[in-house]
């Protein structure tokens, strides 16, 4: 059986982030082992929060499972503090690279072309020093522009500007899953490439509204595709998917209510 290791914010309230992925990943078999790396009051949308940095007790916890002999195939990192709990896990990077685990990363900073009023440039900061360290990452339209330095504006044609925001990113070989991209004709897709750099589109039909959790769900099915040793197009497929169903009802009802 597959075992994850999941480092991400623990939410008080509503289902996302590694409370989602935890329910979807068990739910498809597989081993979770996870560990915050904040624990926050509720969803950073209702304008006020509380929070707590855990760096120090999930290293900790870490060592405690190393001892203890607990092992896992894929590393996800989600939220980050900053800078400095960003230097923290790279050793955690360096761990799950010696035993061959794949390294995800999704770079939590923003949406609809702006940087979330809750991340700081620490935080910035803190996600471009993980972006060298992974095999695959995982951001939204919004977060690939912010960290390849493509205006928003520019990338949302799609065209060159786009096929731009790929190659800065996937550069070193890693493989990259941009989500939310528009295509120049109204619809929308995940635009992606692999570790070789083989590109590919998926389109989708957005469904309207805003929806919570979609993001969180979309990663732990490619999570669950990746370790099927599905490639990388067909779990981003497969995840794509996943999320159209819950969205439409034809799902397990995981999304939380707004």
């Amino acid at each position: 059986m597959p075992t994850i290791l999941l480092l991400g914010d623990i939410t008080g309230r509503s289902r996302v982030a590694l409370r989602m992925q935890t329910a979807v990943l068990e739910g498809r078999g597989h081993e979770v082992l996870a560990l915050p790396t904040a624990l926050i009051s509720n969803t950073l949308n209702l304008g006020k929060h509380c929070a707590l940095d855990t760096t120090q007790y999930l290293l900790e916890s870490l060592a405690v499972w190393r001892e203890l002999g607990l092992g896992y195939d894929l590393l996800s990192i989600g939220y980050i503090t900053g800078l400095e709990q960003a230097k923290a896990l790279r050793c955690v990077v360096a761990q799950a690279r010696a035993r061959g685990a794949l390294v995800m990363v999704d770079p939590i900073l923003g949406d609809g072309g702006k940087r979330y009023h809750s991340i700081s440039a620490d935080q910035e900061a803190g996600m471009r020093l993980l972006l060298d360290e992974a095999d695959l990452i995982t951001p939204n339209l919004t977060e690939a522009c912010i960290l390849s330095g493509v205006p928003y504006e520019e990338a949302a044609q799609g065209g060159e500007a786009l096929e731009r925001v790929l190659a800065i990113l996937g550069a070193g070989g890693r493989g990259v899953l941009v989500t939310g991209c528009h295509d120049g004709r109204g619809g929308r897709m995940v635009c992606g490439a692999d570790a070789s750099g083989a590109r590919f589109d998926l389109p989708y039909e957005k469904i309207p509204g805003h929806h919570w959790g979609t993001g969180d769900l979309y990663g732990a099915v490619l999570m669950d595709g990746l370790l099927a040793g599905r490639a990388l197009r067909d779990a981003a497929q497969a995840a794509a998917q996943a999320v159209y169903d819950e969205l439409t009802g034809a799902g397990s009802g995981l999304l939380p209510k707004p």
